[in-house]
């Protein structure tokens, strides 16, 4: 059901990416391609396409979901492995003997716990995943959600590099959100990069178009049998655009009230989440918050650059330098929060701009 809340995991559940779906799972086939990167920004669908096509290649994988908000701590990071390591032992008995060679490692039915959480206990169950993959002659995925959190923990960027050159059993999958972010990890543009030069397959997820998101509900309220005037569609698109997530939400209420209750729901709770999501991001710049927020307010409507600076200078009440300005539109765009389009920068999710202009960001 296209209303279901939550990541979706079956092709009928999963809505209008047929040739991105096509495409991931070619590419997961493909014994020559040996890292493949899902772009998008936030609740536009990537979550769900990588697990859909996880279930349909049959491949065994290890899927870390890295989704969390706030810096991603050591203890975090080896608590989401093991409970990746988990639900890779529950759909693989047979790996249950590769483990339990690896010093570090207890397993308790299909509970998997480090006992040593090093980054060395990581690299040895990869090294013996890929043992396995080349013995049984098949691919072990390694999928990552989320993957530019990674950059918090220290050299886990030259493990991936070391996966990508000296293991043939293994297959990379990196998604983000954070573009920006997710491409510094890449090695995009810094050949100092442990992953710079490595060649992958690119799948970016957009937002869906007006005719899309308007064929995606109604579709939606017909699975569940529900007539829902035109008006009320258009109503919702206008406010909410076309990411999918947030129209999924939408249509989780509007199924249960009427369409003013659905709607305001779904802005106030989205609203609130994406403040969430921002606040996280504040907490590591607490001498600049003000100024963050500042240039959120001022992008609630596309502005250039110089239409930032002059807002600045009057909600501040001072001269901000160019470089600090660039800087923090710089920062604003790699997190996801900002986009440049024809020139202007906007705030690029509207439950963003709404928790802006309810006053959820202070």
């Amino acid at each position: 059901m296209y209303f279901s809340l939550g990541v979706k995991e079956r092709r009928e559940d999963f809505y209008d990416m047929e040739r991105e779906l096509e495409m991931l799972v070619h590419e997961l086939e493909d014994p020559l391609t040996r890292m493949i990167v899902i772009k998008g920004i936030r609740r536009v669908g990537k979550s769900s396409l990588l697990k859909v096509a996880l279930s349909e290649t049959k491949m065994p994988y290890l899927l870390m979901d890295l989704r969390a908000g706030g810096p991603l701590t050591p203890e975090e990071f080896y608590s989401y492995f093991a409970d990746a390591l988990s639900e890779l032992l529950e759909r693989n008995k047979r790996i249950e003997r590769l483990l339990s060679r690896i010093k570090g490692i207890e397993i308790a039915g299909f509970k998997v716990e480090l006992t040593e959480k090093r980054l060395f206990v990581v690299r040895e169950v990869l090294d013996e995943l890929d043992k396995w993959a080349r013995d049984e002659k098949f691919r072990v995925i390694i999928a990552l959600d989320e993957a530019q959190r990674l950059r918090f923990i220290r050299g886990f960027d030259k493990l991936l590099a070391h996966i990508y050159d000296y293991h043939n059993g293994l297959k990379l999958v990196l998604a983000g959100s954070e573009v920006g972010l997710l491409d510094k990890l890449l090695g995009k543009k810094d050949s100092e990069t442990p992953l710079f030069g490595r060649a992958y397959a690119e799948i970016v997820i957009d937002r869906l178009s007006e005719e899309k998101a308007r064929d995606f509900l109604s579709k939606g309220f017909r699975q569940v049998g529900l007539k829902v005037p035109d008006d009320e569609i258009s109503d919702v698109i206008s406010k909410i655009d076309g990411i999918i997530g947030w129209l999924t939400y939408y249509g989780y209420y509007r199924m249960r009230m009427s369409h003013s209750q659905a709607i305001e729901r779904t802005l106030d709770e989205g609203a609130r989440l994406a403040a969430g999501e921002f606040e996280n991001f504040l907490s590591m710049r607490q001498i600049a918050r003000r100024r963050y927020i500042e240039v959120l307010k001022i992008l609630v409507r596309p502005s250039r650059w110089v239409d930032v600076k002059r807002g600045l200078r009057i909600a501040l009440g001072m001269s901000i330098s160019d470089k600090q300005i660039s800087n923090y539109l710089s920062e604003l765009v790699d997190y996801g929060f900002v986009a440049k389009v024809d020139g202007r920068y906007v705030v690029a999710d509207q439950l963003l701009a709404e928790a802006i202009l309810r006053g959820y960001i202070r």
